[in-house]
């Protein structure tokens, strides 16, 4: 039961995670680019991305953790079959998805707030609230510019996650 559990768990912290990446890229991100999208909406897509990236960062890799201690042990299996190195490339795509996602939202909030350190960017993300009293911030164009390669570099690891998923699901012999 506890496996099953694991098994929904990370397949829909996956879902959602990839699934916001690729809506903020394809939806989100070319209406702040043009301008159509105020400054606030595209803070407030950008920041809830952030937020749904922190989350999954936690249930992903526990419940990847334990469904590699129930699947891949001895730890041959890991290093030594296709469907290990898979395991290990998802593990790597997210890692890296993850980065890009903060990296590009922190560089957003740097455009608005030069000072802004890690800690209090760690804390906080980008809420719609770190614009108030700021009045000749960066338009959404601006910080869509900004975020740009990092968004869409996490959108192309998104799309490379989901292969491996589903390769990992019915595509690999074991």
């Amino acid at each position: 039961m506890l496996r099953t559990i694991a098994f929904v768990a990370h397949v829909l912290s996956g879902a959602v995670w990839t699934g916001a990446a690729l809506f903020v890229v394809y939806a989100v991100l070319p209406r702040a680019s043009d301008g159509t999208l105020s400054r606030e909406g595209f803070v407030d897509a950008a920041h809830r991305l952030l937020m749904i990236t922190r989350w999954t960062g936690v249930a992903l890799p526990v419940t990847g953790a334990y469904l590699v201690w129930l699947l891949y042990r001895p730890l041959e299996l890991l290093t030594g079959t296709a469907r290990g190195w898979a395991v290990l490339a998802m593990l790597s795509l997210w890692g890296v998805m993850n980065g890009l996602v903060e990296l590009g939202v922190l560089r957003m909030r740097r455009e608005v707030d030069p000072d802004v350190g890690w800690g209090e960017y760690m804390a906080e993300g980008f809420p719609v609230e770190a614009l108030d009293g700021i009045g000749a911030a960066p338009g959404s164009a601006r910080l869509a510019a900004v975020a740009r390669p990092y968004l869409l570099a996490s959108a192309g690891l998104a799309v490379l996650l989901l292969v491996d998923a589903a390769l990992l699901a019915g595509g690999i012999p074991a």
